[in-house]
């Protein structure tokens, strides 16, 4: 496993998940989710549930927005935090040919926030 970027806030875990998103960097996206992470949602409306092993696999698969020179962009829209635990809504647009909306729960676990689920859905 890579070694962890600081992730001591919530929107810190999701912003370096937007930048390895658009540099396609795989270690760094496992990095940032808990082992037993879970992932559901819809990708052009078909339903998929699991691990997040599916969506590694495509970033890796994929040229990345900076290969390509696409536009990419995430945006956090909301953000809420409980003491160790935090959902946080992100906003994203040209990523692999689809606009994403993702919300994400995350756990303070030992020390940096990870991401424990990723609920998702492609427009």
């Amino acid at each position: 496993m890579s070694a962890r970027p600081e992730l001591s806030t919530p929107a810190q875990t999701i912003e370096a998940y937007i930048a390895a998103c658009r540099n396609g960097d795989v270690a760094s996206l496992r990095a940032l989710f808990a082992p037993d992470a879970l992932m559901f949602g819809f990708y052009q409306g078909e339903y998929y549930l699991g691990t997040p092993e599916i969506f590694f696999d495509e970033v890796r698969d994929n040229p990345s927005p900076t290969e390509t020179g696409s536009e990419y962009a995430g945006r956090i829209i909301s953000s809420e935090q409980h003491d160790r635990i935090a959902q946080v809504s992100l906003a994203e647009q040209g990523y692999l040919g689809a606009d994403f909306t993702n919300i994400f729960q995350l756990a303070l676990i030992d020390d940096s926030w990870l991401i424990v689920s990723k609920g998702y859905m492609s427009s």
